[in-house]
């Protein structure tokens, strides 16, 4: 792993399980609706929380939010 994945893979530590499932399942190229299966949420909900995943993954890193 290069010095940016080991860093991105300790910030995902720190989220909340949840928001670090949701980007990893995302990282890991599966479709919104399988997404929203796995963490059982609506298939509406998980663009939202994806988002949010991002702003604090962002936070922990102590970067600016993507926006």
């Amino acid at each position: 792993m290069s010095g940016a994945e080991d860093s991105r893979a300790e910030a995902l530590q720190r989220l909340p399980a949840v928001y670090s499932v949701v980007l990893r399942l995302r990282d890991a190229g599966l479709p919104e609706h399988v997404i929203a299966e796995r963490v059982g949420v609506e298939p509406e909900a998980v663009g939202p929380m994806l988002v949010v995943a991002e702003a604090k993954l962002a936070a922990v890193r102590g970067e600016d939010a993507p926006g």
